[in-house]
């Protein structure tokens, strides 16, 4: 018999962890299992919010570098990238740039803060945006040379993706985000073709932002073209089968569960984690730790203040610990999945009905919706048996990822989304 739902009263992370690890307790061996991709510290890290996309007065914000930190630590961030345009030569990666994001570090040595750029990615003439994040101690010493040499549109994305992959390696030392991926797009096609290109010149890239910031204006994310937001996040996200679905079905382990303020100043955007926040599971709690994370894809997204711990998890009999969002296991074919996930409800959600939405292609070999179930506002968790998986497009793997939607009425509903976990059978 299934344990009961948790109540809200239970604390965030070690009420999860501990439920988690009980639900193991039970299992009798089964086939043996090997994980092919291992997020270690997954379940024993202390989840982090971040927000990895602000603006300042370095280009096109209202507030000075240490003005949106304090805003953002106002609202419970316990990361910040700052972001600012790199198609301005004296606004993001200049020497001053760095002297304030340097000055606000040590004004606050407690909170993580990123000094990185919005790359205008070539050959776009500025309408295709990316997130460069890097390790703090090679911000200033490449990032004022890569906006020289790669935002200008006669240079190659492929030559800068190369150049940033030679002076920082790949492992942790960067990582890069396609910023509101449909936004000025004609052919939802483009995002697709346009980061398989990417990620084939290296695996700076970790995905999409899924959500985009600018949540405040309509149309919501300043999606004026012709592809608009689905319930605030991107269709790239939001869209069953879409771009993000599709990658994952042809076996690629790209990442859009983030959420992001895109902050200029209070007409266009809630200031950093206000709204839009991203809870991300760093290998330590650090710079490059949180880096660490984002590449693993280990993290979660909300939007409202709906979840403010999320735990979704494949139960795998003959492992020791239950398999995380970024992580990839093998499996028998013939072995039946059994997904939990366990949700802590936020400010924003507490006597709501929520609506836990599973998503994934095991079912049919296709991506589609594979449950949808009501949470009561005392209920906070779901559990879920795939018994016959079918592969994917890729023909040998299944994915699943999850999304929490608290209904609105007469308007958009607010979510929050989880990565995707991978079996690959055999």
């Amino acid at each position: 018999m299934p344990a009961p739902p948790l109540k809200s009263t239970i604390s965030p992370w070690p009420a999860i962890l501990a439920t988690s690890l009980l639900l193991l307790a039970g299992c009798a061996p089964q086939p043996d299992a090997e994980m092919l991709t291992e997020v270690p510290w997954a379940l024993i890290s202390r989840p982090l919010v971040i927000d990895t996309h602000s603006h300042t007065r370095f280009s096109d914000g209202k507030y000075q570098v240490d003005e949106v930190v304090q805003l953002a630590i106002n609202n419970g961030c316990d990361a910040l990238a700052i972001t600012d345009h790199s198609d301005l030569s004296e606004g993001a990666a200049t020497p001053d740039y760095f002297s304030a994001i340097n000055a606000a570090r040590t004004k606050h040595p407690g909170f993580i803060l990123f000094g990185g750029i919005e790359w205008n990615i070539p050959p776009y003439g500025g309408r295709e945006h990316v997130t460069v994040l890097l390790d703090p101690i090679l911000e200033e010493p490449v990032l004022g040379y890569f906006k020289q040499q790669f935002d200008p549109d006669d240079a190659t994305a492929d030559q800068g993706l190369e150049w940033l992959a030679e002076k920082t390696g790949i492992k942790d030392k960067a990582v890069l985000i396609y910023n509101h991926p449909s936004r000025k797009d004609d052919d939802p096609d483009e995002n697709f073709r346009d980061l398989l290109n990417w990620r084939n010149t290296n695996k700076l890239f970790v995905g999409f932002e899924g959500a985009p910031g600018h949540q405040k204006i309509q149309p919501t994310g300043s999606y004026t073209h012709h592809i608009l937001t689905q319930d605030r996040w991107d269709p790239v996200a939001a869209e069953i089968g879409g771009t993000w679905d599709r990658l994952l079905d042809a076996g690629h382990n790209v990442w859009a569960a983030l959420a992001v303020s895109d902050f200029h100043n209070e007409k266009l955007d809630h200031s950093p984690c206000e709204f839009a926040r991203t809870h991300i599971y760093p290998e330590d709690r650090s710079a490059r730790g949180i880096l660490a994370g984002l590449r693993a894809g280990s993290f979660w997204a909300d939007h409202g203040l709906i979840v403010d711990d999320l735990l979704f998890t494949l139960s795998v009999p003959g492992l020791s610990l239950p398999v995380t969002p970024g992580e990839v296991v093998r499996l028998s074919a013939s072995q039946p999945l059994q997904f939990t996930l366990l949700l802590q409800r936020g400010a924003g959600a507490l006597d709501s009905r929520l609506v836990v939405e599973l998503i994934g292609n095991g079912q049919s070999g296709k991506p589609e919706l594979l449950l949808a179930h009501s949470l009561l506002p005392d209920e906070n968790r779901v559990d879920w048996t795939l018994t016959e998986p079918v592969p994917g497009a890729d023909g040998s793997s299944v994915y699943l990822r999850a999304r929490i939607r608290k209904p609105v009425k007469d308007g958009a509903d607010l979510m929050a989304y989880t990565n995707a976990i991978r079996v690959v059978t055999h």
